[in-house]
């Protein structure tokens, strides 16, 4: 399994720290210990990111998912 490379990386910010996440392999991980809400954009995020791994969907597909998620819990500046 490859880490499936976002298009390009996204920074997320949460109160204690800042990441660069740059596939779809540290989005899963992210996701794990996510900081936020674990609602809907969350859930779908993690699915889309699983599903890229296991090369269902694109990298881009699981990007554009993973950011909808961290912009609705407020961890994109």
């Amino acid at each position: 399994m490859s880490d499936k490379r976002f298009p390009y990386p996204v920074r997320v910010h949460s109160p204690t720290s800042s990441l660069i996440v740059s596939t779809a392999w540290d989005a899963v991980e992210y996701l794990k210990r996510w900081p936020g809400k674990r609602g809907r954009d969350y859930r779908i995020a993690l699915q889309h990111c699983l599903d890229a791994l296991d090369g269902l969907r694109s990298p881009r597909t699981a990007q554009v998912s993973f950011v909808t998620a961290a912009k609705t819990a407020g961890l994109l500046l």
